[in-house]
């Protein structure tokens, strides 16, 4: 069930306050959940208002909860508050994406340091599965998925939850311009990295990861200035 389908199927339904504490934060937990989703999946593009009123009606509660997921969000970076315009969708800038690659490039590093030497048969065979996946679907929404899953995999590895949980954070402020048609890439890069992978080769492994990750942020700025730009003047 989509964010959408969500929204309308809780509406539809007995209001969700209802139920005592344990409802109320099952109610912030789906508020949370449906507007993340929204966000990474590039449905509530950067900049779009978030009208507090709006999404209370849609799922049939107060502003109170709806405020409090999106204080969340703000949390996570996905939703800043502004004097005038309230509630929107980040937007990021150039800059911005080049310091979140930045810090990408420091812990996905460390990430890799970390999991090298705990990587199992089980894990390569695994990680080799979404390589061909990575290889074989045409499907953007799957090649993208594919490649978090690879991702989440290798960094699980470590056994670094707080490390792997910025990592994720990072990556979640981006899912809008990794979505975008100008921030698409081949496989190549995870064919490498599987290789060096599979040979425990760290030095090549992280030469790979640096250089993917370089690649990337310059796509993600592209998309960025493809994003931002007036809608008159977008090219897609």
């Amino acid at each position: 069930m989509d964010a959408n389908e969500l929204l309308e199927h809780e509406t539809q339904s007995s209001p969700l306050v209802a139920g005592g504490a344990n409802r109320v934060s099952t109610v912030h937990e789906q508020l949370i959940e449906a507007l993340r989703g929204s966000i990474l999946s590039g449905e509530f593009v950067p900049g779009r208002p978030l009208r507090q009123v709006q999404i209370a009606e849609r799922f049939g509660v107060s502003p109170v909860p709806v405020r409090e997921a999106l204080r969340a969000l703000e949390q996570e970076g996905l939703v800043v508050s502004t004097p005038r315009r309230g509630w929107i969708v980040t937007k990021l800038t150039e800059e911005d994406i080049q310091e979140i690659y930045e810090l990408r490039e420091l812990l996905e590093q460390q990430a890799l340091r970390e999991a090298m030497p705990k990587l199992t048969a089980v894990d390569i065979a695994e990680l080799e599965r979404l390589t061909e996946h990575i290889v074989s679907t045409g499907a953007p929404e799957e090649h993208l998925a594919a490649r978090e899953r690879f991702y989440s995999v290798l960094y699980g590895v470590s056994r670094k939850p707080r490390l792997a949980s910025l990592i994720l954070n990072l990556h979640n402020q981006l899912a809008p311009y990794l979505r975008h048609q100008r921030a698409r890439h081949s496989a190549d890069a995870h064919v490498q990295l599987m290789k060096a992978l599979t040979r425990r080769d760290l030095k090549s492994a992280s030469s790979v990861i640096s250089d993917h990750l370089a690649d990337i942020c310059s796509r993600c700025i592209e998309a960025a200035q493809a994003l931002n730009a007036p809608a008159h003047k977008r090219t897609g």
